[in-house]
């Protein structure tokens, strides 16, 4: 974990002393690490991300992987991002048929098709 590869880690927490409550999400310190990887992830805080299961949370963070990706994808990226959770530039249809985004065939600066391409290698070396 060098930081030379992307990385994702996952991990579940537990408070027993601070559970969530009608109409009251719990504040103890898994909200305060949340709210950091928040913070971390999206270069901002907001009020939507007080209730992680809503429906407002995510269109919240939707919205902001979008902005990202625009920026990052942009002809002219001049700075760094606020933050560094992007979109992936796929969508998948209501058939489940992945497309890459409009203007997204590759990769910014690359040519490395977004949607890949069968290898000429067998699975067994690349798995």
């Amino acid at each position: 974990m060098d930081g030379g590869r992307d990385s994702e880690i996952a991990m579940g927490a537990y408070q027993p002393c601070h559970l969530n409550t009608k109409g009251q999400v719990a504040r103890g310190q898994v909200h305060g690490f949340r709210m950091s990887l928040w913070y971390e992830h999206l270069g901002m805080l907001h009020d939507d991300f007080l209730n992680p299961g809503s429906l407002e949370c995510v269109q919240r963070v939707n919205q902001m992987v979008d902005k990202y990706w625009d920026l990052y994808a942009s002809d002219s990226l001049d700075a760094d991002l606020p933050g560094h959770l992007l979109r992936y530039p796929v969508t998948v249809t209501k058939e489940g048929t992945v497309t890459e985004l409009p203007g997204a065939k590759f990769f910014p600066d690359t040519q490395a098709l977004v949607l890949g391409a069968l290898s000429k290698f067998p699975p067994f070396l690349t798995t």
